[in-house]
């Protein structure tokens, strides 16, 4: 029989994996909700041609579907988009600041490996209406508290500004193809394509160096001074004193320690006008999520916004936080229960009712199966009754002992 598979760039997720998920999910909205972000939901399939409208080039390679109309419809390749649609369209009437936060899956073609699947699931959010470093402070704030509430310890905040390198190329002479091919090799990470590029621009070699000096700057706060030798026109210096501005706010919040300024980071949407960052941890070779100021994409569908948000990739947390320790999860008393499903009902529900999670086995199982069964379940006991008792076998050790049925109850959640 042929094995039957699934597409590529996706996975099936088993109940254990889904709960940490579930966990990590519901710790950063507790964090989200702090701050005021309001959960939107938008559809999973969009309109080819309203993506379209965003100018981003990566939608390009896209899944695509006809619907009985013939129109050409999109999985969502990702979420700030479509929420940039739903604030210019269905909130027309209503004046900003917008705080809107998501969990959504989202769906890219790729070459699957670890950390990275064609379909993803997402947390972010979006702040629209307010173009300042106190929104951009915000938002890295609740960046930060929403990381340290699902336990990640070990992590950082590369910290750049889109604007402050567009405008060294502007102001150098750099022609519109030659910047876009420079930021693609950016966003790809591929530096010795970027060295190439910028040893055929035709600027003197004092600007030259510039450039690459620009993309090399990486460190702490000292970063914003040595970046001063490189400012060529008042939109660079106003970059940086936004930038220095914004990281003043982060400390305010207590978090500039994990802030780390790369002013080579770019990105890779064509949307990004202001800061741009990514989140990374210890060695994991790809970030865990990022985000940025998108000034200029809330116009493209007819309403002119200023807007900044950012996006965490759940299954990449998920393994950034496994590699520090485990999620930490707090379980509440379980067991499985022998019977629980017909001669036990009654005392399954009785435990139920007393907060006990009950796994109901059936009546006629052995003990070592209903050790199984509880641990793979990740409860804490197995319970088989014994005519008026009951014998309670601890699944972290094995070690058995007979309780009463009233003294069930209390015995597992001790």
């Amino acid at each position: 029989m042929d094995v039957i598979r699934i597409p590529t760039g996706t996975r099936d997720v088993l109940p254990a994996e889904a709960a940490e998920t579930r966990f990590l999910m519901e710790a950063v909205r507790t964090v989200f909700t702090a701050f005021g972000y309001g959960e939107v939901v938008t559809p999973t399939l969009e309109l080819e041609s309203a993506l379209e409208v965003s100018g981003e080039k990566r939608f390009r390679r896209s899944f695509r579907l006809f619907d009985e109309k013939g129109e050409v419809m999109m999985l969502r390749p990702e979420m700030t988009t479509p929420i940039a649609r739903l604030a210019a369209t269905k909130l027309a009437g209503r004046q900003p600041p917008f705080r809107f936060c998501y969990f959504a899956n989202s769906f890219q073609p790729t070459r699957p490996q670890r950390g990275r699947q064609s379909e993803f699931f997402q947390a972010g959010l979006e702040l629209i209406g307010i173009d300042s470093p106190a929104a951009d402070g915000e938002v890295l704030a609740v960046l930060c508290g929403a990381l340290e509430a699902c336990g990640l310890r070990e992590y950082s905040i590369s910290l750049g500004e889109a604007s402050f390198f567009r405008a060294l190329l502007e102001e150098v002479g750099v022609s519109d193809e030659e910047q876009e091919r420079l930021f693609m090799a950016l966003a790809e990470r591929d530096m010795v394509e970027f060295a190439h590029l910028v040893g055929a621009l035709a600027v003197d070699d004092e600007d030259r160096q510039a450039i690459l000096d620009a993309v090399a700057l990486r460190g702490g706060s000292d970063v914003l001074t040595r970046a001063q030798d490189l400012v060529r026109g008042p939109r660079m210096e106003k970059a940086l004193k936004r930038l220095a501005r914004t990281y003043y706010l982060v400390s305010r919040y207590g978090y500039a320690g994990r802030l780390l300024f790369d002013l080579g980071i770019l990105r890779g949407f064509d949307y990004y006008t202001g800061i741009v960052f990514e989140v990374v941890s210890g060695d994991l070779g790809f970030p865990i999520g990022g985000g940025g100021r998108y000034d200029n994409l809330l116009a493209r569908f007819g309403r002119d916004e200023p807007a900044v948000g950012f996006a965490l990739g759940l299954d990449r947390l998920h393994i950034a936080v496994s590699g520090q320790g485990g999620v930490p999860l707090q379980a509440g008393p379980g067991v499985a229960l022998a019977g629980g499903m017909d001669e036990e009902l009654d005392l399954a529900r009785e435990l139920r009712e007393s907060g006990v999670k009950v796994l109901s086995l059936p009546a006629d199982i052995t003990e070592q199966l209903a050790l199984e069964a509880a641990r793979d379940a990740g409860l804490g006991y197995a319970v088989l009754p014994l005519g008026d008792g009951i014998r309670l076998l601890e699944c972290a050790g094995g070690q058995a002992r007979d309780v009463s049925r009233e003294q069930l109850a209390a015995a597992v959640e001790a």
